[in-house]
């Protein structure tokens, strides 16, 4: 009896062993298996590899004969942070050069485009020059594709110090990181936050902002049948608010209302541009459509413009002069656009013609009644004028185009803590423009209910 106790027993031991055992093996299946998923994801991304040449020096002599390769160090820097580009180390990229009789500054022909490109392993090629010529400094990028030898875009800034010429390349690596925006697909939806299958590896940082979009019609040649492009619809947009290794998390803020946001759509990153507003800044997408290629450059000269008006430098009526002729450009071939008479605005003010921004401005809102980048600049730029004028009947006329900016701006929005930034704006605008201190107070109440916690919300509540 006993000894047929203890087999039964030995016998359910065994069998609860072994089952436990199939149990650590399906355990240890199902983590092989993600560790196996996560790896497959990790390797879908790859790096943009990419070689970048010293830039050739043209004009005036310079102090340092090693700008050209400077500009290239300075440049490689900015791109490699970004961690979306493997990047040919200069001590490799110089030795496979010398190995191969090939030039490592120069613009290379088409002949020897693709042949470079099969020694350094890469895909692109970013070759360009540095033109010194009176006191204007100028840096052009080319960047090509290596496959057929083609710019597939080309950057340039201008500087009239060489002091501010890293400051101007670092603006210059931004404006080539937006021609390779990152892409995905949205893997997760549960409410308001979305999942993309891109993470830290793939150069996705916190706060960056991706479009979300599923491909409509494909359009085809009537008569060859040749696929020429897709339509592209547009659902909205999402922040990112946490990274992780091959994935991150984004939260919606804005939504198409017939073509919501779902699993399985794509997703492209979108360029953000700092805008400032008083000593405060706040991120707003700016994305630049092809069409109007060209405006990011007129950037770096309204900053000229302004830096050179505040040294009392006769030459920035030059670049002034420079800014309109680009603008007369492209607006030539963009008469509606909102973002070229928002530029156009922006180059007034810097050439200090108020009266012609706010007009130029008002074109802006009226092609786009929900600009609120323009609402917000013109608002900026009456508060401030206000602060230096004394005819107390002027500030108060100023006061009230501030304020009715910033509430259209706040109207337009639907960013909790940016209606909050705008609410406690005119808060300001009351206390240094109008004296009305109960107003202020009731905006900045506005403020700090709108959104508590946030950053317009802490300097409200220091007033």
């Amino acid at each position: 009896m006993y000894r047929r106790t203890e087999q039964t027993f030995d016998n359910r031991y065994n069998q609860s062993q072994g089952d436990k055992m199939n149990k650590l093996g399906v355990i240890s299946f199902l983590l092989l298996l993600v560790v196996s998923v996560a790896s497959a994801n990790a390797a879908d991304f790859q790096k943009t590899k990419i070689a970048v040449l010293d830039f050739q020096m043209q004009g005036r002599e310079y102090e340092n004969t090693d700008m050209g390769s400077i500009v290239a160090e300075w440049l490689i820097t900015a791109l490699v942070k970004e961690g979306r580009f493997d990047v040919v180390e200069r001590r490799l990229l110089k030795k496979i050069l010398s190995e191969h009789q090939l030039a490592m500054s120069g613009v290379v022909d088409d002949s020897s485009i693709s042949e470079l490109g099969k020694i350094l392993g890469v895909k692109i090629i970013i070759s360009g020059a540095v033109l010194h010529f009176q006191n204007v400094i100028e840096a052009n990028a080319r960047i090509i594709d290596v496959a057929n030898g083609s710019i597939i875009a080309a950057e340039s800034v201008k500087s009239t110090t060489a002091a501010r010429l890293e400051e101007l390349v670092v603006q210059m690596a931004a404006k080539i990181i937006k021609d390779f925006p990152l892409e995905g697909y949205i893997v997760n939806r549960q409410e308001n936050r979305v999942a993309i299958d891109l993470g830290r590896m793939a150069g996705v940082k916190e706060g960056m902002q991706f479009m979300a979009y599923k491909e409509g019609n494909v359009i085809k040649h009537p008569k060859t049948g040749e696929v020429l492009d897709v339509e592209i619809i547009e659902t909205g947009k999402l922040q990112i608010a946490l990274v992780q290794d091959n994935i991150a998390y984004g939260d919606i803020i804005e939504e198409s209302e017939d073509e919501p946001i779902q699993y399985g759509q794509m997703v492209k990153s979108v360029s953000m541009t700092s805008t400032p507003i008083g000593k405060y800044t706040h991120e707003a997408p700016q994305e630049e459509p092809p069409a109007y290629a060209g405006l990011s450059e007129i950037d770096s000269l309204i900053e000229e413009v302004r830096r050179l008006r505040s040294e009392n430098n006769p030459q920035w009526e030059i670049i002034y002069e420079t800014l309109f002729r680009r603008l007369e450009v492209i607006y030539a071939k963009n008469p509606t656009s909102p973002e070229v008479f928002f530029y156009y605005g922006r180059a007034c003010e810097a050439g200090g013609d108020i009266r012609k921004a706010n007009k130029y401005i008002e074109k802006a809102v009226y092609y786009n009644p929900k600009y609120t980048q323009a609402f917000e600049f013109r608002g900026d730029m009456n508060y401030n004028y206000g602060k230096t004028i004394t005819r107390a009947r002027s500030k108060r006329k100023l006061a009230t185009l501030a304020q009715q900016d910033y509430e259209s701006a706040a109207g337009a929005s639907t960013d909790a803590a940016y209606q909050a930034m705008m609410y406690y704006k005119i808060g300001k605008v009351h206390l240094d423009l109008t004296g009305d201190t109960a107003m202020a107070d009731q905006y900045m109440q506005k403020a700090i209910s709108t959104a508590p916690g946030s950053e317009a919300a802490r300097m409200a509540q220091s007033h």
